[in-house]
């Protein structure tokens, strides 16, 4: 395994909204090939685990069922968000990522008993989301984690089938391939990660 590699896979890595960037109403998104899933989500299964509880559950939603995905979220933020809270573009927003991505993956924590703490768990299921975004990237592919408070939702975990008392869901992966060109970041200065680094000998 060549470090180096690894080092620049990871700084690729970027958040994409793999939707309509360019708002071409007929721009269609790319299937994304089966055998690339099953890597994503093996990688996934590979993520570290505190007394190897694999808390991560996922579910793939791909064709018909994103515009039954959209419907389901457009409903709960509708009747779950304060009026003075509420905002048109958002519930445009939440509608849009899952009829315009490619593959939406639910993203759950399944609780095995009190021996794990919780947070220990979600924060298993978020190393293997990483591994997903990181396979997403190796292969061209733009991944958006997008959390909301209608995603953890008793009954937006019982639809998609955690319903254990101390289930969660994390939010939802949106996957596609960009519209538009791979986007340049970077991270701060010179010596951004100096300043929030200390060393104690």
């Amino acid at each position: 395994m060549n470090p180096h590699e690894l080092s620049s896979l990871i700084r690729q890595r970027r958040t994409i909204k793999p939707i309509t960037a360019d708002g071409d109403p007929n721009y269609l998104p790319d299937a994304i090939d089966p055998e690339i899933l099953d890597q994503l989500l093996t990688d996934a299964n590979w993520a570290p685990t505190h007394g190897l509880t694999e808390p991560w559950r996922f579910i793939v939603i791909q064709g018909p069922a994103r515009a039954q995905l959209a419907d389901f979220l457009a409903t709960s933020y509708e009747q779950h968000t304060a009026a003075d809270k509420f905002r048109q573009s958002k519930l445009a927003k939440i509608r849009g990522y899952a009829e315009s991505t490619t593959v939406a993956i639910a993203l759950g924590m399944q609780r095995h008993g009190d021996f794990i703490p919780a947070e220990e768990e979600v924060i298993a299921v978020a190393c293997a989301v990483q591994n997903m975004q990181l396979t997403a990237a190796a292969h061209g592919l733009g991944s958006f984690w997008s959390s909301s408070p209608i995603y953890d939702l008793p009954s937006t975990r019982e639809h998609f089938g955690w319903s254990g008392d101390e289930d969660r869901c994390l939010g939802i992966l949106y996957l596609g391939y960009p519209a538009n060109e791979w986007p340049q970041r970077k991270r701060g200065g010179p010596g951004d990660v100096q300043e929030k680094v200390q060393w104690r000998s």
